[in-house]
Parts: structure tokens; C-alpha cells; sequence
């Protein structure tokens, strides 16, 4: 049988250089950052090669602030719910 050589199962070599990780994007940011602050979450996700490991410091921490606005925000408003829900 002839070999194919556009065929991807050819191993790389040592010294050939690999392509850059691909960054997440502003919904994986968004996903990691919710699932970071209901602590729950995959022992790989900050791991070397993980979704949160290719994140840059500065996705982190506005994913972060972020996220901490519309949790005070989801929780005033649950708290506004209560208080009218106490006066009826």
C-alpha cells in the first residue's frame, strides 16, 4: 500500500517548533471565573495545559472583577425580593 504523505500521523521532530497555545475566549473566561467562585471545578483546569493555565493575567483578574459585580449585584437583588416579599 502507498504512503500518503499529507497523512497527520507523523510524529514532530525534537527542534520543529509548535504553534501557541490558542487563548480562551471572553465565554471560557466567563465559565471558568463561575465555576472558580462556586468552587467547584476540575483539578486540571489550572494545570499546566488547562483551560484556566492559558488564560493571561489580565483575562483573570477582569473575569474576576467581573464576576464579583454581578454576584453583589444577584444577591441585592435577592435580598430586595426577601424585603418585599417580608412587607406583604
Amino acid at each position: 500500500m502507498p504512503v500518503n504523505p499529507n497523512q497527520s500521523d507523523r510524529q514532530p521532530k525534537p527542534n520543529e517548533e509548535r504553534l501557541p497555545a490558542r487563548r480562551p475566549g471572553l465565554l471560557q473566561v466567563a465559565k471558568t471565573m463561575f465555576f472558580g467562585v462556586l468552587m467547584i471545578g476540575k483539578k486540571g483546569t489550572w494545570e499546566k495545559g488547562g483551560e484556566g493555565a492559558q488564560m493571561t493575567p489580565g483575562q483573570i483578574v477582569v473575569g474576576a472583577i467581573i464576576g464579583g459585580i454581578v454576584l453583589i449585584a444577584l444577591l441585592l437583588a435577592i435580598v430586595r425580593v426577601a424585603l418585599r416579599l417580608a412587607n406583604i
